[in-house]
C-alpha cells in the first residue's frame, strides 16, 4: 500500500490579509518584523490562515499565538479594548490584559500547553479600557489552534461582552423588588423605609442611597434615611434643608424642581468626607439626585440621592436606572400616601359618626328625660280622679316643659346655621350693660353653688354692632359651661375695648381641658370624655354654637386652659358694621327683657346644684327596717330624682344620690335591696357604677336597674352585657316602673333564699365526718371540696383543676377509668377498701391508702351526666386490722395442723398399748384401764376435731359425695355419742321421715356434724334431760332438728355461737370443756 500527498503551492500574504476591514488594513501595515512573531511573510501556513479566519469574521475574535501569546484581533473584538486599540495589536497578552490577567491568563496558557478548550459564562472582569477600571460581563471561549507540527500554536478566543445584559438584569430585579415590597406600606415613612431595605441589597449599582420627603408646606426637606453609609458620614448632613434657601453643601433640591431632570453631584468628599470604599475599596465621588415624582406630577413628594458606582459609567442607560428607581419609589409614596389620607379620610369619617353617634345619644338623653317629667305626671293625673295636674307636678311638667324649649331651640339655631339661613338683626349695643346683666342673672345659681362672680364691664368708648339674641346665647352658655364645669373658687366675666376691638373674657377656676382636646372643642357633636362635671347633661353642641355665633359676628372665639387650674374663653368682635352683611344691620331697637332669654339656662343650671329638688331619702333610722326593701336611686337630673323617688318611696324605702360615686359610696356603706340608676351621669357613669358594684363583693349580687335614653336592642344587649338586671328606656310610664321595681325585688328575694340554701347545704357538706367533692364535666373538673376531702388528698390545690392534672399519682391505678365509666353510663359505683397510692414528691415514699367509695352521677333537666359526686371514708386503718387479722388467723391454722399432728402421734401406740391389755385379759386396775381408754380416746376426737378445723379454715377439706339415708348418717351420729348420752341418762328421742330421707352428701362428714350437735346437747343438758333429733321435708331440702332441755344459750352469744373457739362463760361447776 502506498500514501501520496499533493501540496498546492503557498497562497500570498496578500491571499491570506485580503480584506478585514479595519483591522486587516492595520494588521498588514504593522512591522511584524519588530514583533516575536517575525515577517508576516515567514509565518506558518497555519498562523497566516487562522489570522484570514479572524480577520474575516464579524463575530468578536481574538487570537494568542505563540509563547508569548501575541495578540490579534478583528474589527468586531476593537469596542471591547477601548483605549487600548491599536497598541494592542501585536502586543503580549500579558501585556495588554494585565489587569484581569490572573482569571484568563491561567485559562489561556492551559489551553496553549494541551489542556482541553474552556468556556466561561457571564464572567465578571474589570478592565481599563475607559481610563478606570470598569465592571464588565464576557462570555468566551478558549480553543487550541493546531500548527504544522501537530502541537498547539495559539489560543482562539470567541467573545460576547455581556455587561448589559447581567446589569440590567441585576437592575430589574431590583425594581421588582421594590415594588413587592413597597405594596403594603402604610405611610410615605414606611414606603422609604422598605424601599431602602431593597436598595442597600443593590451595593453594586447603588453604592448609598439617601430618600427625604417634602413636608406639607412644599419647602422643608427632611432625610427619611439612608444605607450603606455610617452614622460618621451621616452626621455632617443636615437631617432638612429649606428649597429656598439651601446652603452650599445642601443638595441641590431646588436644581432639581427646577430643571425637572436629575443633577450629578461631583467631588461626594469634599461635602460628605470619606466615604467607605464598598466591595471595591473604592469610594464613589458622584452622586446622581432625582425628584420622586411621577411623569405628569407637578409636586414631587421628596428627592432620592444615589451613589454612581466607581466601576461604571454613567451613561444614558445608568441614567434610566435612577429614573426608574426614583419613580419606582414615588409610585410607593403616592400609594401609601394615597393610603394614608384614604385612612385619615375614613378616620375623619368615623370620627364625625362617632361625634354624631354621641350626639344621638346626649340628644336622646336630653330629650327623653324631659319627656318622662312630662308624661309621667301628666299619665298620673289622668289616673287621678281630679284628672288635674297641680302642686309639685304641675311644676315639674312646666320646668321641663322650658328645659325642652330651650333644647329644640338650640337645635333649630344650630341646624340653620348649617344651612346658611340665619337672619340676624345686628344693631348698636350698650355690650358692658347688656353683658353685665346677662352675667348677673347667673348670680344667684353661681353663688348658690358656693362660687364667687366677678363681673367687671366698664363701659366701652363706642357701640358695638351684635344680634342682641345671639349674644345672650353666647354669654349664657359660656356661664353656664363655666359653672357646670367649676366646683371651687370662682367665675370672672370681663370686658375690654382693644385695638379697635371688643374684648370679652369669661374665665373660670374649674377642672380645666386637657391639652390634646383643646383642637377638637369647637367641633360639632364633640364631647371632652371623662371630665369631671355638675351633670353629664348636655348635647354637646352648646360651644359649637358659640363658635359660629361669634363667627357671624365677624369675631373670633379662642380657649385657654390648664387642667385643675381653670379656662378662659376669650370672644374678640371688630369695632363698627362694615364687615356685617349690609342687609342685616339695623338701628337700635327697644331693648327686650334680658331675664327671658337667661331664664331657661339658669333653671338648668339650678338643676345641677344638691338641694334644689326635694331629695326622696328617709330618716337615716329607717334604713335597718326589714320590712320595707331599700332602693337606692341615682340621677343627675333633681327633678327626675324628686319624680321617681315619690313613685318609688310610696312602697319602698328611697335614697335618692346625684351621680354614680355617691352611689357607689351609699351602696359600700349600707348595701341596698336594688340599685336605679340613670346611664349618663358625672363622675361616675351607670356603667362605672355598675361595674364598681360587680366588683365588690358585698354588693356583687344587688340587682341594677339601668335607666335610660337609648332605645333599641343594641342598647339593651349592651346595658344587659355589662351585667345589668333589666334596661329601662325613658319616657317609661309609672306601671312600667313599678312592675319592672316589683319584679327585680321579687327575684332578689327568690336569690337570697336560694343563696340561704345553699349556704346551709355548703356548710352541711363541709362538716360532713367523710369526705366529699363534685367533679363537673368529662374532665373531672374539681368544683367543691370540703375539708374531710381535702384532709384525704394532704391538702393539695385541686379546686379548678381535672382529677388527672390534679391527682397525677393515681395513673394506671384504675380511678380515672373508673369516673369515667360513671360519667358514661350514669351509673354509681360503691367500691369498699379501694386501694390507692399516692406519691408527694420524687423523694418522698408512695403511701398506700384504702378508700370505701361511692361515686353518684348528677344529671341535668335533661337527664344527661354533668357532675360526679364523690363520697370517700378513709378505711386504711380498719383494712390493715383486717389483713393482720387475716395473717395472724393462717398462722393460727397452720399451727392448729401442726399441734394436730404431733398430739395424735403419741396418742395412737397409747390406744394401741390400751386395747392389747383389754385383750390379754388382764382385770388388774380394770377400772383405771377404762378411764384412760375413755380419755384418750376423748383426747383423740378433740384432736381429729382439731385437724378438721385446720383443714376446713384452709379450704382443704374435700366431700366425698355419695347417695346415702339420712336415717343411717343419724343412727351413726347417735351410736358415737350414746355412750355419753347413757352417762348422763338423758332421754333420746328420735323422730325421722320413714321414706324420702336419701341425699348426696359425705356420710362419715354429716355423720360428724351430728354427732357434734348430739354431744353439745349431752354436755350442757342436767342429767336425766330430754334431747330430741327431727327431720322434715321442706320442698327440695331436709331439715334436721336438734333440741334439749339444757342451759341454753345467751341471746348476746347467738351471732358468735359458730365462731372458731368461741365458748359461752360457764361457771366453774358447769364447765363441760371442749374447744368451741
Amino acid at each position: 500500500m502506498s500514501l501520496s500527498l499533493t501540496l498546492s503551492p503557498a497562497p500570498s500574504e496578500e491571499h491570506h490579509f485580503a480584506g478585514g476591514g479595519e483591522m486587516g488594513e492595520l494588521v498588514r501595515s504593522l512591522d511584524w518584523a519588530r514583533t516575536p512573531l517575525g515577517p508576516s511573510r515567514d509565518w506558518s501556513i497555519s498562523l497566516k490562515t487562522m489570522v484570514g479566519v479572524v480577520l474575516n469574521n464579524r463575530f468578536p475574535m481574538l487570537m494568542w499565538w505563540g509563547p508569548e501569546m501575541i495578540q490579534i484581533y478583528n474589527d468586531a473584538y476593537r469596542p471591547v479594548l477601548g483605549h487600548k486599540h491599536p497598541g494592542s495589536l501585536g502586543a503580549p497578552g500579558q501585556q495588554v490584559w494585565q489587569e484581569i490577567w490572573d482569571v484568563v491568563g491561567p485559562m489561556a496558557r492551559g489551553v496553549l500547553e494541551g489542556a482541553p478548550a474552556t468556556w466561561s459564562e457571564n464572567l465578571a472582569l474589570f478592565i481599563n479600557s475607559r481610563g478606570f477600571t470598569e465592571e464588565t460581563f464576557h462570555t468566551f471561549s478558549y480553543s487550541p489552534i493546531p500548527d504544522e507540527r501537530g502541537g498547539v500554536g495559539g489560543v482562539l478566543v470567541t467573545v460576547r461582552e455581556t455587561t448589559e445584559e447581567v446589569q440590567h438584569e441585576r437592575q430589574m430585579r431590583t425594581l421588582r423588588d421594590l415594588a413587592a415590597r413597597c405594596a403594603d406600606a402604610k405611610s410615605p415613612e414606611q414606603a422609604c423605609h422598605s424601599a431602602l431595605g431593597v436598595l442597600a441589597a443593590n451595593t453594586l449599582d447603588l453604592p448609598f442611597t439617601l430618600l427625604y420627603l417634602l413636608d406639607a408646606d412644599g419647602d422643608t426637606v427632611r432625610r427619611v434615611g439612608g444605607t450603606l453609609l455610617p452614622d460618621a458620614t451621616l452626621e455632617p448632613l443636615p437631617l432638612q434643608q429649606s428649597l429656598s434657601n439651601a446652603g452650599d453643601t445642601d443638595w441641590p433640591f431646588a436644581q432639581v424642581v427646577d430643571t425637572g431632570g436629575a443633577v450629578v453631584v461631583e467631588d461626594l468628599s469634599r461635602r460628605m468626607g470619606p466615604l467607605p470604599g464598598g466591595l471595591w475599596n473604592s469610594p464613589p465621588q458622584r452622586a446622581v439626585v432625582r425628584a420622586l415624582s411621577r411623569p405628569g406630577q407637578s409636586r414631587p413628594h421628596g428627592f432620592l440621592v444615589g451613589g454612581v458606582s466607581p466601576r461604571r459609567l454613567l451613561d444614558a442607560r445608568y441614567h434610566a436606572f435612577f429614573q426608574l428607581t426614583s419613580e419606582q419609589v414615588a409610585a410607593a409614596i403616592g400609594n401609601a400616601r394615597a393610603y394614608e389620607e384614604e385612612r385619615q379620610r375614613a378616620e375623619a369619617l368615623a370620627a364625625l359618626d362617632r361625634a354624631k353617634t354621641d350626639f344621638f345619644s346626649n340628644i336622646s338623653h336630653e330629650l327623653r328625660t324631659p319627656l318622662t317629667l312630662l308624661l309621667g305626671p301628666a299619665e298620673d293625673a289622668l289616673a287621678s280622679p281630679s284628672r288635674a295636674l297641680q302642686g309639685d307636678a304641675l311644676e315639674t311638667v312646666h320646668r321641663n316643659a322650658v328645659r325642652l324649649r330651650k333644647l329644640v331651640n338650640m337645635l333649630l339655631d344650630f341646624a340653620r346655621i348649617e344651612a346658611g339661613r340665619v337672619q340676624a338683626a345686628y344693631e348698636p349695643t350698650d355690650l358692658a350693660t347688656l353683658t353685665a346683666g346677662l352675667a348677673s342673672a347667673f348670680r344667684s345659681a353661681i353663688e348658690r353653688a358656693g362660687l364667687v362672680l366677678d363681673v367687671d364691664c366698664p363701659p366701652l368708648p363706642e357701640p358695638a354692632w351684635v344680634d342682641h339674641e345671639m349674644w345672650e346665647k353666647i354669654v349664657l352658655n359660656l356661664l353656664s359651661n363655666a359653672l357646670k364645669f367649676t366646683f371651687s373658687g370662682g367665675i370672672t366675666v370681663t370686658q375690654r375695648w382693644r385695638d379697635g376691638h371688643t374684648e370679652l373674657r369669661v374665665t373660670d377656676t374649674g377642672t380645666g381641658i386637657p391639652a390634646h382636646e383643646l383642637p377638637r372643642l369647637f367641633e360639632r357633636f364633640h364631647r371632652v370624655q371623662n371630665a369631671r362635671a355638675r351633670s353629664h347633661e348636655g348635647s354637646g353642641i352648646g360651644l359649637a354654637l358659640v363658635h359660629e355665633l361669634v363667627r357671624l359676628h365677624g369675631g373670633t372665639l379662642s380657649v385657654e386652659s390648664e387642667v385643675d387650674r381653670g379656662t378662659t374663653f376669650t370672644v374678640r368682635l371688630p369695632a363698627g358694621f362694615a364687615h356685617l352683611p349690609r342687609e342685616q344691620v339695623t338701628a337700635a331697637r327697644h331693648p327686650r327683657a334680658l331675664l327671658a332669654g337667661a331664664d331657661p339656662y339658669v333653671r338648668d343650671a339650678l338643676g345641677w346644684l344638691p338641694g334644689s329638688a326635694p331629695a326622696a331619702n328617709v330618716d337615716p333610722g329607717a334604713l335597718d327596717s326589714l320590712e320595707r326593701p331599700r332602693i337606692l336611686l341615682a340621677d343627675d337630673n333633681a327633678d327626675m330624682r324628686e319624680y321617681v323617688g315619690r313613685l318609688l318611696g310610696a312602697h319602698w324605702t328611697v335614697e335618692a344620690v346625684a351621680d354614680g360615686e355617691a352611689a357607689l359610696a351609699a351602696a359600700l356603706a349600707h348595701p341596698p335591696d336594688l340599685v336605679l340608676t340613670d346611664v349618663m351621669m358625672p363622675r361616675l357613669d351607670g356603667f362605672g357604677l355598675l361595674q364598681g358594684l360587680r366588683s365588690d363583693e358585698r354588693t356583687r349580687h344587688v340587682p341594677v336597674i339601668l335607666l335610660s335614653a337609648r332605645a333599641g336592642e343594641e342598647a339593651k344587649e349592651e346595658g344587659l352585657g355589662a351585667g345589668a338586671d333589666d334596661y329601662l328606656v325613658k319616657p317609661f310610664s309609672t306601671r312600667e316602673l313599678l312592675s319592672r321595681v316589683t319584679a327585680q325585688l321579687t327575684r332578689s328575694r327568690l336569690r337570697a333564699l336560694e343563696a340561704a340554701h345553699a349556704e346551709r347545704l355548703w356548710r352541711i357538706f363541709q362538716h360532713a365526718p367523710v369526705g366529699i367533692a363534685i367533679l363537673r364535666g368529662p374532665e373531672h373538673v374539681y368544683e367543691f371540696a370540703n375539708q374531710g376531702y381535702l384532709q384525704l388528698i394532704q391538702h393539695r390545690e385541686v379546686m379548678g383543676k381535672g382529677i388527672r392534672e390534679a391527682l397525677p399519682d393515681l395513673a394506671h391505678q384504675g380511678i380515672y377509668e373508673l369516673l369515667d365509666g360513671v360519667y358514661t353510663t350514669g351509673e354509681p359505683f360503691i367500691g369498699r377498701s379501694v386501694r390507692a397510692v399516692f406519691t408527694h414528691g420524687p423523694e418522698q415514699p408512695a403511701q398506700e391508702r384504702f378508700f370505701d367509695l361511692v361515686y353518684q352521677p348528677m344529671s341535668d333537666a335533661r337527664g344527661q351526666v354533668e357532675a360526679i359526686v364523690v363520697v370517700s371514708f378513709d378505711v386504711t386503718e380498719l383494712s390493715t386490722a383486717r389483713r393482720e387479722a387475716e395473717s395472724a388467723n393462717r398462722a393460727k391454722d397452720e399451727f392448729l395442723a401442726m399441734l394436730g399432728h404431733e398430739l395424735r402421734n403419741p396418742l395412737a401406740p397409747i390406744l394401741t398399748a390400751l386395747q392389747l391389755m383389754r385383750l390379754r385379759g388382764d382385770t388388774t386396775a380394770e377400772r383405771e384401764r377404762t378411764l384412760i381408754e375413755r380419755q384418750v380416746t376423748h383426747l383423740v376426737r378433740m384432736v381429729d376435731d382439731l385437724l378438721d378445723v385446720s383443714r376446713v379454715t384452709r379450704g382443704k377439706v374435700t366431700l366425698k359425695r355419695e347417695r346415702t339415708s339420712l336415717t343411717d348418717v343419724v343412727a351413726k351420729a347417735i351410736e358415737q355419742t350414746s355412750p355419753l348420752i347413757e352417762q348422763r341418762q338423758h332421754t333420746l328421742e328420735v323422730d325421722l321421715p320413714d321414706h324420702g330421707t336419701d341425699l348426696d352428701a359425705d356420710p362419715t362428714r354429716l355423720a360428724q356434724v351430728f354427732a357434734n350437735l348430739l354431744t353439745n346437747a349431752a354436755r350442757y343438758t342436767e342429767p336425766g334431760g330430754f334431747i330430741a333429733v327431727t327431720g322434715t321435708r321442706e320442698g327440695a331440702e331436709l331439715v334436721v332438728t336438734v333440741r334439749d332441755t339444757g342451759v341454753g344459750i345467751a341471746p348476746e352469744m347467738l351471732p358468735r355461737v359458730f365462731d372458731l373457739f368461741v365458748q359461752e362463760h360457764q361457771a366453774l361447776d358447769r364447765s363441760q370443756g371442749g374447744l368451741g
